[in-house]
């Protein structure tokens, strides 16, 4: 590419940011740009990763030069080509720079090891975790920190349509989920663009996967079916995918373009674990309304999804405790970094039907861990339970996901 080009793509990216940087995200706090260090935001298309760094740009009033790789004017830029924007760079003056969507050109990241010796400071975005763990891990070790973004949380949800919260708007916003665009439009094909960009632009394209069918019909699969465990062995057959090991290879791409993650059951070692069927969840809810459609009976499993968002976005190590013996279950056990444990269970509504069976979860989940106190998390009632001298805190949803 010419530097003319490039420049006109930078000066036109950046008339187009003006006046759009939107509502200011959680976490903007959290973003930590040191010298030496390349910072690294990741996370699934759509969620405002280049709008958090717009916003970044604006607030730390740094000459910023930003550069998005996922505009159709930056198509042909190629490794070469880095020569070309490191001089447009130096014209512009700038100290800092942002690399959006980055991940697709080679080497990369030999062009921010350059900046970083040459004393920029540098910002970057991708969706796709592998690519950027790997080429992180070669060139950039020890010199870069990472951050995940999300879809809008309940509480920047609530900012964003200007609710209170309340059981009405977790109802609307288990239904609508985070996603920006959708939040603002309401319009379901920004969700199905969405789901498609990901299956071919970030799956199919990128693994250069001749047939795209099974892994466009996992996903869907899997968004049909948050907070349930999923057994790639028994899924094989109903895809009909050749074999377990490709299946696993889908998941793995799945996961990657952070579309749904699995969640591990508790076990006592790394080995015992993988013998164990994992449960699925998604970044968001609202693809699941979308691409999913059901009667409304899935209320309880997207509030669990909304639980595991949270408790992904607070930290910590995360996995679902089985008790087989006994044939219960406690939805989320939380291992934080000083060594503090937290046990939560997620149920729409508890009633005379499944009171029973969510307490029981809760509280052998407690005798496991020692716990004297676990969360339960209904869309809107409210309670404490004592059993055994342990207790179980009965949260609405709209209290807990503000916490």
């Amino acid at each position: 590419m010419k530097a003319s080009d490039i420049r006109q793509a930078i000066e036109e990216q950046r008339k187009l940011r003006r006046g759009r940087t939107g509502m200011e995200r959680d976490a903007l706090r959290d973003i930590a740009c040191e010298d030496g260090f390349a910072t690294i935001v990741t996370g699934v298309r759509r969620c405002g990763k280049s709008t958090l760094l717009g916003q970044w740009a604006e607030k730390s009033r740094a000459r910023t030069a930003c550069v998005n790789f996922d505009d159709l004017r930056m198509s042909a830029f190629e490794t070469s080509d880095f020569a070309v924007l490191d001089s447009v760079v130096r014209g512009l003056g700038a100290d800092t720079l942002v690399l959006d969507e980055v991940q697709d050109i080679p080497e990369w990241e030999r062009f921010v090891t350059g900046c970083l010796d040459a004393g920029r400071k540098v910002l970057l975005t991708g969706s796709n975790a592998k690519m950027l763990s790997r080429e992180l891990g070669t060139k950039l070790t020890g010199r870069h920190l990472n951050m995940e973004l999300y879809p809008f949380s309940y509480a920047e949800f609530l900012r964003f349509t200007k609710a209170a919260p309340s059981p009405a708007s977790v109802e609307k916003y288990v239904g609508t989920g985070g996603f920006p665009a959708y939040v603002r439009t309401r319009r379901r094909e920004v969700l199905e663009a969405l789901f498609n960009d990901i299956i071919y632009r970030d799956i199919v394209v990128r693994y250069r996967l001749r047939n795209p069918v099974p892994v466009r019909s996992l996903a869907a699969y899997l968004l049909g079916h948050v907070g349930g465990r999923v057994s790639p062995t028994r899924l094989k057959d109903a895809l009909h995918v050749n074999s377990a090991t490709t299946l696993l290879e889908y998941f793995s791409c799945l996961e990657e373009t952070y579309l749904v993650r699995r969640l591990p059951r508790f076990a006592s070692s790394p080995k015992a674990q993988m013998s164990h069927p994992k449960k699925i969840y998604a970044c968001d809810t609202g693809l699941v309304s979308a691409l999913a459609p059901r009667d409304g009976s899935d209320k309880g499993h997207k509030l669990e999804n909304l639980v595991y968002l949270k408790l992904v976005r607070d930290g910590g190590s995360l996995s679902y405790f089985a008790d087989d013996a006994g044939g219960t279950e406690c939805d989320f056990i939380q291992e934080m970094r000083d060594g503090k444990v937290r046990a939560v269970q997620v149920s729409w509504t508890l009633s005379a039907e499944n009171e029973k069976r969510e307490i029981n979860g809760a509280i052998r989940a407690m005798e496991r861990f020692g716990l004297c106190e676990s969360v339960l998390v209904t869309h809107s009632q409210s309670d404490l339970v004592n059993a055994g001298g342990r207790t179980i805190r009965v949260v609405p949803a709209h209290e807990y996901l503000m916490s």
